[in-house]
């Protein structure tokens, strides 16, 4: 079937990618400091990377739904791979400084374009499934990542790393050249209007999409916290070893990765808003219970329920910004949706970094519990709220496009449609 072919592809494209960028972005810390860069030269390029992909997902968003959908991503998958074979000259800091801020645009727009493909492939009543099958891509590279690229640190240094994430570039490039179908230009559905602006303050969105960017917005600011935090949590006050300090860090993203299939299952059958509180309560209540672990195998297990509690709203709030998606055009709400998320990665290791200073590490898990816990509370009230204006005051145009969603796949509909 043409739409499991095309799922097929978006898969081995996003999981290239990923993998690449996971062996990059390991040691890409490493790789600036070996060249004597320190201080604000050091940050800088990280800075960059985070500021575009925040500044740049809702215009090119935008952009995509515009120019349609199989040129974004060749757009971005080009850039992609002449910032990787960047990487493998020996080249100045503010040259890689450049060469990161690329980067970042390149994501912002490779990942609203490849959500929206995958969402338009997915009728309504799996759409839980085939997103949380996809994002298996993301997750699994993102775990194998780091550990392939200290293999390959270990055996050829830099230039090995690099060389193999230009390779998975290329792979990528050739994959969306042969596997991704062309068609309308604009990138929208015959007779659909296309969204006049890209914000999240336009006056048509709902409050329960903004409700949704609230809550990715305190999902990102706790994983980014936990993220930064945690290993000085293992090393200094627990006293790990790296092995064990190891295990601790990615045993979450396992524990995702092997759910992610039977909780998208579970979000085609049961409420997906609920399943949004459910998962993003718990795992911020457990956030306060990680400065309390007095040991290994306790900070194992809360590690582990982080990710399984992580994985409960995941492919369930993934399914709800695609109907917004069908809503507003799909790439634009994708594009803001990653602005918000990589805001709350951006602000919370700059707030964990105050705390920490002033009221030491434990307070930065609780600050993380905080304003997850806050998010969702916003998420339960404007989402419910909202939930109802929308069955009472839809707009006829929007009757046929969710129909449409329901009832088509890309046999149907063009993948490249943002009504689908």
């Amino acid at each position: 079937m043409p739409e499991r072919n095309l799922l097929r592809t978006l898969f081995l494209v996003n999981f290239a990618v990923t993998l690449a960028f996971g062996i990059a972005d390991a040691f890409f810390s490493t790789y600036l400091f070996s060249l004597g860069a320190r201080g604000l030269m050091l940050g800088l390029p990280l800075v960059c990377y985070s500021l575009a992909k925040i500044l740049c997902s809702p215009a090119l968003g935008a952009w995509s739904e515009r120019v349609g959908y199989r040129r974004a991503v060749l757009v971005s998958l080009a850039l992609y791979l002449a910032v990787s074979t960047g990487y493998l000259f020996n080249l100045c800091v503010p040259t890689l400084t450049v060469l990161r801020l690329l980067q970042g645009v390149s994501c912002a727009l490779f990942r609203p374009v490849l959500l929206s493909l995958v969402g338009s492939c997915a009728a309504e009543k799996r759409r839980g499934t085939v997103l949380a099958t996809f994002d298996i891509s993301f997750y699994g590279a993102l775990c194998l990542g780091p550990l392939v690229g200290g293999l390959l640190k270990d055996a050829s240094g830099f230039a090995g790393v690099f060389a193999a994430v230009a390779i998975l570039c290329l792979i990528a490039l050739c994959a969306a050249l042969r596997g991704i179908p062309g068609g309308d230009r604009s990138g929208n559905a015959r007779g659909h209007a296309r969204p006049a602006a890209p914000g999240f303050l336009r006056q048509d969105r709902t409050g329960s999409y903004r409700a949704l960017l609230a809550f990715i917005f305190g999902r990102a600011f706790g994983i980014s916290l936990t993220g930064s935090f945690l290993p000085i949590l293992l090393t200094a006050k627990l006293g790990l070893t790296g092995l064990r300090s190891g295990v601790i860090l990615a045993s979450g993203t396992v524990a995702m990765t092997l759910l992610l299939r039977p909780m998208g299952m579970l979000s085609d059958r049961a409420p997906r808003r609920l399943l949004v509180v459910a998962g993003g309560s718990a795992v911020s209540v457990l956030y306060f219970l990680v400065p309390a672990a007095p040991g290994f195998y306790q900070m194992l297990l809360l590690t582990l329920a982080i990710g399984a509690c992580s994985v409960l709203s995941q492919p369930a709030s993934s399914a709800l910004l695609v109907e917004e998606g069908m809503r507003h055009g799909m790439a634009v709400t994708v594009g803001t949706f990653n602005a918000a998320l990589n805001l709350g990665f951006a602000v919370g290791p700059l707030c964990g970094a105050l705390l920490q200073g002033s009221l030491g590490i434990a307070a930065v898990f609780h600050a993380a519990g905080t304003v997850g816990l806050g998010a969702v509370v916003l998420f339960a009230l404007h989402g419910s709220g909202s939930e109802m204006e929308g069955s009472l005051c839809g707009s006829p145009k929007m009757i046929p496009v969710a129909s449409a969603a329901e009832s088509s796949s890309c046999e149907t509909i063009p993948p490249y449609s943002h009504a689908a």
